[in-house]
């Protein structure tokens, strides 16, 4: 392992190190003959049985050697090919992991586009609705008020339809208003993130029943970025009313080291994390909209241990007093 590690850090090792055998092994050849030709020079005094028998043994130390030398070649040879061979996965692992990359960049910016695309059709149906739907029902309400004035202490029976027609009236325009604030958070615009999030957060306390509990301070947000925050506090509210059987919620907003953080906790049933729901895609949505503007989204839960959704977005100027002291402990 230290070999391939000194390898990886200096990749020119191997081929100086085959250079390095063959030269040896070159040199090894050039004396084993020209040790041979010095002992038939020297021995051609001596006696024959001692000539074979120093011959004999100069062939075995020398074939020695060259079979060292010749081994040692093969081996740089081969370990030189496997480094080139894990050169090549590395390059294609750099590769793959370099498309990776930049798909996943790709979706991330497929999905801000979509979600963009998809406020301002929300916006511009909120708009439609808000200008001509409402316009309609008020002017009709207008004129049902003016009938109603003019039968005054006749047709009661008329009456009667009248003021039932008018609160049909009041109805709809109550439910045309709560449909485009769905749409399209006018609050959000007009009173600021903190204002919007309080009033969403106790209209939902109010309509599932459940207690709530703010801590919110002002943060230093984009338009687009308080959208955000806005639409997955939503989205977990939604998601808690369908599913966690809560009895109490805390939203918290907050500025701190830098980032902003929006989380909501509730003491509901909980869910395991690591087993993936057939109804994931609310927060995978959610992940997706908040890695879009830069931050993370963090889902914590357990079965019986309720859930905590926390958004971490990175902050403007600092704004921010200090944390606020929630209004009551966390479960």
């Amino acid at each position: 392992m230290k070999l391939m590690a000194v390898l990886r850090r200096r990749p020119l090792v191997l081929p100086l190190a085959a250079v390095a055998a063959v030269g040896m092994l070159a040199i090894s050849e050039s004396a084993y003959w020209l040790a041979l030709a010095t002992l038939d020079n020297l021995g051609a005094s001596a006696s024959t049985t001692e000539r074979v028998a120093g011959r004999q043994s100069l062939y075995q130390i020398l074939g020695l050697g060259r079979s060292g030398v010749a081994v040692l070649s093969v081996a740089c040879l081969l370990a030189q090919h496997d480094v080139q061979r894990q050169q090549a996965l590395r390059d294609e692992r750099d590769r793959l992991e370099r498309e990776v990359a930049d798909q996943v960049a790709q979706l991330t910016e497929l999905a801000q586009h979509l979600q963009t695309a998809r406020e301002d059709e929300r916006g511009r149906l909120a708009r439609n609705l808000h200008d001509e739907l409402g316009a309609l029902l008020t002017s009709a309400k207008l004129d049902a008020a003016r009938i109603r004035s003019r039968l005054a202490g006749q047709a009661p029976e008329a009456l009667e339809r009248l003021v039932h027609l008018v609160g049909t009236l009041d109805s709809s325009i109550a439910l045309g208003r709560r449909i485009v604030e769905d749409l399209h958070p006018s609050t959000l615009g007009n009173l600021g993130l903190v204002a919007a999030l309080d009033i969403l957060v106790r209209e939902f306390a109010t309509q599932a029943g459940v207690r709530a509990h703010l801590a919110l301070a002002p943060v230093d947000l984009s338009r687009a970025a308080e959208l955000v925050v806005y639409r997955c506090v939503q989205e977990a509210l939604t998601n808690l009313g369908k599913h966690a059987q809560a009895s109490q919620v805390w939203v918290s907003l907050h500025t701190q080291g830098g980032w902003v953080q929006a989380s909501v906790r509730d003491d509901g049933v909980g869910f395991d994390t690591l087993a993936r729901p057939p109804s994931a895609y609310g927060l995978l949505g959610m992940r997706y909209r908040v890695q879009a503007e830069g931050g993370t989204l963090l889902a914590q839960s357990a079965p019986g241990l309720g859930t905590l959704l926390l958004i971490r977005l990175p902050a403007g100027a600092a704004v921010c007093g200090p944390r606020p002291t929630p209004e009551a402990p966390a479960p």
